[in-house]
């Protein structure tokens, strides 16, 4: 059996380890989608346009719906692991093993996704049928590329959070600052709202940078916002920031091995 699939299953085990937290995290996601909901409908109530935002009433609750899940489906969490291993001298026995830090952490991401796809899989099927059912412009070919879409922003959000964890070799205590990056990150990748609401120079910025590229791209692709062409060009940045991050990953882990104290483990 190879190392990645010897590390993807221990990840699948983890998660599965761990059901009492792994279904309050996905009940969590509830909460906020009743109250985006609740505050939406309310808003188009009393608005006598038929799109507020740029968005009609059926794509932002599409939106809100997809994004959540979405969020949740990237959502990582290794960092604080990463921390632990940094501070505690626990990377030590990943410098021997035969794969490397980084393969080890991304087949246990992979693997503790398992179970939380079985989850989210139907539900977002349900989701995407329903709008189709309401007259959004679903169709087979934008599932097809939002599938692809959400795979690349899988790997995206993963290197971001790669490079942060790798912060630890620098930052002396890093777990707050954690909590804080994953807020705000949550909220700029249009995990909490579409930015492009704000238009001008946020929607540009949004379309630069890469953040957006983890939830409100994919999103938006089955809304029916972007066209074919914007569908590939969007792709191309996914691809290119994930190149950009991977490259960063590279240079933040040799630069900090140098600098670590291989004290513990």
């Amino acid at each position: 059996m190879s190392s990645g699939r010897c590390v993807f299953l221990m990840g699948v085990e983890q998660a599965l380890e761990y059901r009492v937290s792994f279904f309050l995290s996905m009940l969590s996601a509830v909460f906020p989608i009743i109250i985006q909901t609740t505050m939406w409908n309310y808003l188009y109530r009393h608005s006598d346009a038929a799109a507020v935002f740029g968005y009609r009433q059926g794509e932002i609750l599409l939106y809100t719906l997809l994004a959540t899940i979405v969020s949740q489906l990237v959502g990582t969490g290794f960092e604080g692991e990463m921390n632990s291993d940094i501070k505690m001298g626990g990377l030590n026995k990943y410098l021997i093993r035969p794969m490397d830090y980084k393969g080890y952490r991304f087949f246990r991401f992979l693997g503790q996704k398992v179970p939380r796809v079985m989850v989210i899989a139907p539900v977002m099927a349900v989701i995407i049928g329903a709008a189709f059912w309401q007259g959004l412009p679903v169709s087979a070919g934008r599932v097809l590329a939002f599938l692809c879409s959400l795979v690349l922003a899988l790997f995206l959000n993963f290197s971001i959070f790669y490079c942060i964890g790798l912060l630890a070799f620098w930052l002396t205590d890093v777990d707050k600052l954690f909590g804080t990056i994953s807020i705000v990150l949550t909220v700029v990748s249009g995990g909490v709202f579409p930015l492009d609401i704000f238009g001008g120079l946020v929607e540009k910025l949004v379309n630069l940078l890469p953040f957006g590229y983890t939830t409100q791209f994919p999103v938006n692709i089955i809304n029916g916002r972007f066209g074919w062409a914007r569908m590939g060009t969007g792709f191309a940045f996914q691809i290119g920031w994930i190149f950009v991050f991977a490259c960063l990953g590279k240079v933040m882990w040799r630069r900090g091995i140098r600098r670590y104290a291989a004290v513990g483990g």
